[in-house]
């Protein structure tokens, strides 16, 4: 009997987890982000559909100070002052199972971009963009680069003692030790940033002359979308996405970069299973616009030596927090022809939750029928382009769905701004409140 009633005991606490999981509250807890940003004045409200059990701060008054306010279901919050805190969702009351970082802050204001940039990034070294065979004298095909263990994405910093800055370096060097019989040694910055030494043997080409098969760049070129910046500061932010060489995912190693003015004449349209591309062009080194700073996984920031203006939108705009993209009508700002900036209807499809950081964050689709009539839907290139909804500019284009190139993905705008720092990249203030304030909110489930 012990044994049927511990058998039965289980299975209720077993069905017990299984129903908790599923609840709508365990749901809506866990598909908060890690932290969330609300600006001042917003509304703000905590709604699990279960009652609050309640709420406590080790020093502050509640009636006096205490920024929630208690609803039979609900905690709505007053945002009129900005502030740090934390929510705590507990199971029962009792077990703490999820914290969200809450910071409240006045709006960054800040010019829409939609300006056509040229991208400009110079190596540390050479980036390997390829690897191909080496046919020798006698017929044969060879993989010297990769049998050696190099990738694409790799970075060659050196050959032998002589550092590496430019293609005839590196051509030289290894001419230099086929012509002795002898290895050329490589130093070799792999993607996940630990430098290793790569030995090879100069392969004597059919034609002629010595190779190792690698393809390689000492600069990286292309044609983006200014997302924002802050008049006051010059601080930008565009792409929306890192630029990785190849399928190494990685930040290119950058020694310098800059942006240009950039002119479009004209567009390759997409189709279903090949994305089209925006055909613009500019003169490295003429009508600079500012420095690259950055290239993170949301998109290179910098400084601006010569802020662009935005003739739709002159004045600064309200920066939206994540919480302010909703699915529904927006707009886009981005250039197809010459340097004019145009604004284009869009739908926001879908916002997947969670916190894991990422420049695939929400889905867009075109609805504007002049811009799929001119592009097929999203093109390479418009990478950046910025999206206004109520107001506020919330994200930018990312990514096209080569399948279906109506759609494509969109990253948040703040997560551009924090890293390029026009907003706090994390609050160590917070922490330490949480730890020696305790300001939570409990819900149970």
């Amino acid at each position: 009997m012990r044994t049927r009633a511990k058998r039965n005991l289980g299975l209720l606490l077993c069905l017990a987890v299984i129903l908790i999981t599923c609840s709508g509250a365990f749901r809506f807890a866990f598909g908060l982000p890690d932290a969330l940003t609300v600006l001042t004045g917003q509304d703000f409200v905590v709604d699990t559909g279960f009652p609050v059990v309640s709420v406590y701060s080790k020093n502050l008054l509640w009636s006096d100070f205490h920024p929630w306010v208690r609803v039979t279901t609900r905690l709505a919050m007053d945002t009129a002052v900005p502030g740090e805190y934390y929510l705590e969702f507990k199971l029962f009351g009792l077990i703490p199972i999820r914290r969200v970082s809450l910071v409240v802050t006045d709006p960054v204001m800040v010019i829409p971009g939609g300006h056509s940039i040229g991208v400009v990034l110079r190596s540390t070294g050479l980036v390997i963009t390829g690897l191909v065979p080496v046919e020798t004298v006698d017929g044969r095909q060879v993989w010297p680069a990769k049998n050696a263990g190099l990738e694409i994405g790799d970075v060659i910093l050196s050959a032998g003692d002589t550092q590496v800055t430019t293609r005839e370096i590196l051509a030289f060097a290894v001419e230099q030790a086929g012509n002795q019989g002898s290895w050329v040694d490589l130093l070799v910055e792999k993607s996940d940033g630990s430098v290793v030494r790569r030995a090879l043997v100069p392969v004597r080409k059919k034609t002629g002359g010595f190779n190792i098969g690698v393809l390689v760049k000492d600069a990286l070129a292309g044609v983006g979308t200014m997302t924002f910046y802050d008049p006051d500061s010059r601080l930008y932010a565009a792409l929306g996405h890192v630029i990785a060489e190849g399928d190494s995912k990685r930040p290119v190693s950058m020694k310098e970069g800059h942006i240009v003015r950039a002119t479009v004449t004209g567009v390759e349209p997409s189709k279903k299973g090949r994305p089209g591309e925006v055909l613009g062009t500019f003169v490295e080194g003429q009508d600079v616009m500012g420095t690259i700073i950055k290239n993170g996984p949301f998109g290179i920031s910098g400084h601006l030596t010569y802020p662009p203006a935005n003739l739709l939108y002159p004045e600064p705009i309200p920066l939206g927090p994540e919480s302010k993209l909703q699915k529904g009508p927006a707009e886009m700002l981005t250039t197809v022809d010459g340097t004019e900036i145009r604004r284009f209807s869009v739908e926001i499809e879908q916002i997947f939750a969670g916190g894991t950081s990422s420049s695939k964050r929400f889905v867009v689709r075109i609805t504007d029928p002049e811009l799929l009539s001119l592009t097929g839907g999203i093109v390479q290139g418009m990478s950046g382009s910025p999206i206004i909804q109520d107001g506020y500019l919330v994200g930018a284009v990312t990514h096209v769905l080569v399948n279906d190139p109506v759609r494509g993905y969109g990253t948040y705008a703040e997560w551009m701004a924090r890293e390029s720092y026009m907003m706090p990249r994390s609050s160590a203030s917070a922490q330490a409140a949480w730890l020696e304030e305790d300001t939570a909110v409990l819900i149970p489930f």
